[in-house]
């Protein structure tokens, strides 16, 4: 009988010429590489960009799912609901960006005469703060301003009913006082909560500096004759926004309410009104917010991955990884090669 021949490997083991079998892969090698894919994913130029692009992302969709409303943000533009000339946290400054949630109108929006009598308050004073469509045009800039009193207006009346106005006090030393017309030096009663008002509304005692806000009804019922609200920024006294025959809008009608101020991310929208020429319209106070967020981030950004590469680098060194030394995660007591037994010479 022919023998099969054979030869002796390098280390003078006898092997058969009918090949030899592929090493089996070590234990805990696929992990390992695994490991290494993300280690350079990691160390790539690439990661902190993607993360960033992800988060913005996420926020952008978690936005428009809580506002109903595309875009989920509105930068305010003018100190208009300032309450002064620098920013005080928690009410609306110049710069920064709100958040316009699509309510039913009007019965999802509070004014400021309704949170009088309930004690609702938003950034800072009684009621809503809508974001509106100034006499309903919709490639204008949207206006970010309170919602003071809802108007009903009477067409056989020629002029407008204050329902809302029936919960407060009236009259000197209360909250409102009518003027001239059948309720004169009278009060709108509970149980006539819709009747005729003609003449002039004095708000007394609005807003942070308590001003008195006196809405002509009878210059409204030519400019506006139909019903919504009346609108005031909390910096702009007691000039009401349907004043001076619209001066910036008429009485705003429900369409034309693109949503309520329901959230706000303050600081970073003074970075588009830089871009933009209008920098100087943003507090002096709110830059230097936004600086040391910026500052906290940036360090959070850069220190964060390179204290996790450094921690898991270490890790690696103590497991006997990355030393560039295959022998060192080899079982000492495992042989190169075992002898195959061919069951002869």
């Amino acid at each position: 009988m022919r023998r099969k021949a054979s030869a002796l490997d390098s280390e003078g083991e006898e092997t058969t010429g009918e090949g030899t079998a592929d090493p089996e892969p070590e234990e805990g090698a696929s992990p390992r590489r695994g490991r290494e894919r993300r280690e350079k994913w990691y160390r790539s130029g690439w990661f902190e960009p993607v993360l960033a692009l992800l988060i913005i992302l996420v926020l952008l969709l978690g936005a428009y799912g809580y506002t109903q409303n595309w875009p989920p943000l509105v930068v305010v533009e003018s100190g208009s609901m300032q309450h002064g000339t620098q920013d005080i946290p928690g009410l609306i400054n110049a710069g920064d960006i709100v958040l316009p949630q699509r309510v039913p109108v009007p019965s999802g929006v509070t004014t400021y005469v309704q949170g009088e009598q309930t004690g609702y308050t938003s950034y800072g004073e009684y009621g809503n703060v809508i974001l509106y469509y100034p006499n309903g045009n919709t490639a204008a800039t949207p206006v970010v301003h309170r919602a003071l009193l809802w108007l009903n207006y009477l067409p056989s009346e020629g002029t407008f009913a204050a329902p809302s106005l029936a919960g407060l006090t009236c009259g000197p030393g209360g909250q409102y006082v009518l003027e001239e017309g059948p309720l004169g030096s009278s009060c709108v009663s509970p149980n006539n909560p819709n009747a005729a008002i003609t003449g002039s509304i004095e708000l007394l005692g609005v807003g942070w500096e308590s001003v008195n806000v006196t809405i002509d009804l009878g210059n409204l019922a030519q400019e506006s004759p139909w019903s919504g609200y009346i609108t005031l920024g909390d910096n702009n006294g007691a000039t009401y926004d349907q004043s001076g025959g619209c001066i910036i809008s008429c009485i705003v009608q429900a369409p034309w309410v693109w949503g309520v101020a329901r959230g706000m991310i303050p600081w970073f929208g003074a970075l588009k009104l830089l871009v933009e020429g209008y920098g100087y319209r943003v507090p002096s106070l709110s830059w230097v917010y936004m600086g040391v967020v910026i500052l906290a981030l940036g360090v959070t950004l850069t220190v964060g991955p390179w204290l996790y590469r450094r921690r898991r680098g270490g890790r690696g060194t103590a497991d006997g990884e990355g030393t560039g030394d295959p022998r060192a995660t080899a079982d000492p007591e495992t042989p190169r090669s075992t002898r195959k037994d061919r069951g002869g010479p």
